[in-house]
């Protein structure tokens, strides 16, 4: 086990954020329920990020997976299935990595992230958990960063996983863009917290391929930036269409003046996914752009118009829910719990836009050392 060091924070800071997103949609909830599931699923978390041994992360992620698969299996049998398959990978990861096969167990580690990022074309059971369980999908990506920081830690530093980065970055790029044009097509809320979550999965993948040519803190942050903006956005979605039921383009509009503070939550985590200026995103698109770049500039290029077909989205989505003639409503605006969440996932974003170093320093040393053996 690696001595005790100042590094050693870079664990903490990924709990913090992991820790905020499983608690935020309980938060949310009039009457909490599942704490014991929740309460598992906090273990489960804290054992990925600390555990010594790759073998010890990686099941301990997969008992992650495993619990969301519980929690949304009444819902979304296809995003079950898609969790116990992810937990599957990642225990493999585990045990090619305990027994030398650093090689595979890099793929399956990479597999178990494509399956709970939504990667195409395995995004079936995020598409299901977005559509039919957003705050099982907000949970689950919560582990999936703390997924990422067990791969960034033992299944990226072997010196064959540098000659697979254009690849990944490539597939990474080309599945950003389809997600992104899916996105578009889309014509309704849920569709697009569907095709938005997809389109991320592509730029995660990307940023993953960087990761061994020396990116791997600007790596994490891009999944901590995503699994916030993403988690924040299940929510609000999740908090209108409670209010005024399934939300169509189609419909009336209009509803900023009813819910102006949902509104505005929504359109800031909206921007905080494609790099609003003075938010974690923008900090974590500057990173990856910089290496995509030296690396493969087509690939650069696709990712910045991924980026800008979301942004397109985001203000379409917007501009058809919220904007327009004003639609009068007799349900509330944010509740006192609803808003305390969308303003501590929404200081961490700020906080981790003006002052990036707060993870980036602490990650970049840690997970740029070699694992630790055994």
């Amino acid at each position: 086990m690696n001595p005790i060091t100042p590094t050693a924070s870079a664990p903490w800071e990924t709990l913090v954020v992991c820790l905020l997103l499983l608690v935020a949609p309980m938060l949310t909830l009039r009457r909490p329920r599942g704490l014991p599931l929740l309460a598992a699923m906090a273990a489960a978390t804290v054992a990925t990020l600390f555990a010594s041994t790759a073998l010890v992360a990686y099941s301990a992620a997969a008992a992650g997976a495993l619990l969301h698969a519980a929690a949304g299996t009444e819902r979304s049998r296809t995003g079950a299935f898609h969790l116990i398959a992810a937990a599957a990978a990642s225990v493999g990861a585990g045990v090619a990595i305990d027994a030398g096969a650093v090689s595979a167990a890099f793929w399956l580690s990479t597999l178990a992230i494509a399956l709970r990022t939504g990667l195409m074309p395995l995004h079936l059971g995020v598409a299901s958990l977005c559509e039919r369980a957003p705050l099982v999908q907000v949970q689950q990506a919560a582990t999936t960063v703390a997924l990422v920081f067990v791969h960034l830690r033992f299944a990226d530093h072997d010196p064959a996983i540098v000659g697979l980065a254009p690849l990944l970055v490539w597939y990474g790029a080309a599945a950003g863009i389809a997600g992104a044009l899916l996105t578009l097509v889309q014509r309704d809320l849920r569709g697009f917290y569907r095709g938005t979550s997809v389109a991320h999965g592509g730029i995660l993948l990307a940023a993953l391929g960087t990761a061994p040519l020396g990116n791997f803190a600007a790596a994490l942050l891009v999944a901590v930036t995503i699994g916030l903006a993403l988690g924040g956005l299940g929510m609000m979605i999740t908090a209108l269409e409670e209010r005024v039921g399934d939300v169509g383009y189609d419909g009336p509009g209009g509803r900023v003046g009813a819910f102006p503070r949902l509104a505005a939550a929504f359109a800031f985590f909206g921007g905080a996914g494609v790099g609003l200026p003075g938010t974690a995103g923008f900090v974590a698109d500057d990173l990856l752009l910089h290496t995509l770049w030296l690396e493969s500039p087509t690939s650069a290029v696709l990712v910045i118009l991924t980026a800008a077909l979301l942004a397109v989205a985001t203000l379409i989505v917007f501009s058809k829910v919220f904007l327009g003639r004003t639609v009068p409503s007799l349900a509330p605006d944010l509740y006192r719990r609803e808003r305390v969440v969308a303003v501590m996932l929404l200081t961490l974003l700020l906080a981790l836009g003006l002052a990036p170093g707060l993870l980036l320093g602490p990650a970049d040393v840690f997970l740029s050392a070699p694992p630790p053996a055994g």
